[in-house]
């Protein structure tokens, strides 16, 4: 029997490609879907967001107070049934059993998770963890916001 863990893979793309069974669970201002990603940045694998129509490579961080575009980055793939997202205020801190989908670490060794937070008429994809005192952490324009109110990816 397989698990939810299973039935989850991240694929690596670059430059804007998104692989077939892509989870899309966000989306831009102006409509487009945006998918669950993950790249290595500044010593870490930092959760962010990608789609062909992002500018410089098509996967976007935010960190250090600017959003930050690489070309090569792998997107969550599989089975959309598997997940869940869970309401969140501040930093990363789950009830027992709620097991979130490890996206990555600091530098330092710190989990970071996926998180996604409304913002006007989108829904963007960034990342959380527990030592995030300013709640979700996520690329928009050329700056790095941050989001106290927003979800966590978790297994269903």
């Amino acid at each position: 029997m397989s698990t939810p863990q299973d039935q989850l893979q991240w694929v690596k793309a670059s430059n804007g490609s998104i692989p077939e069974r892509a989870i899309s669970q966000g989306s831009d201002t102006d409509g487009q879907p945006l998918y669950i990603a993950r790249a290595y940045f500044k010593g870490g694998l930092h959760p962010g967001k990608a789609a062909p129509h992002l500018k410089d490579g098509g996967f976007a961080v935010g960190w250090g107070g600017r959003a930050h575009p690489l070309s090569e980055y792998f997107v969550l793939c599989g089975n959309a049934n598997c997940i869940r997202w869970v309401p969140v205020t501040g930093p990363v801190q789950l009830d027992e059993g709620i097991r979130p989908v490890d996206a990555g670490h600091e530098a330092g060794g710190e989990r970071l998770f996926v998180g996604r937070a409304n913002v006007g008429t989108s829904m963007q994809l960034g990342k959380a963890g527990a030592h995030l005192s300013g709640g979700m952490s996520y690329a928009f324009g050329d700056g790095e916001r941050n989001e106290k109110h927003y979800q966590v990816l978790v297994y269903a």
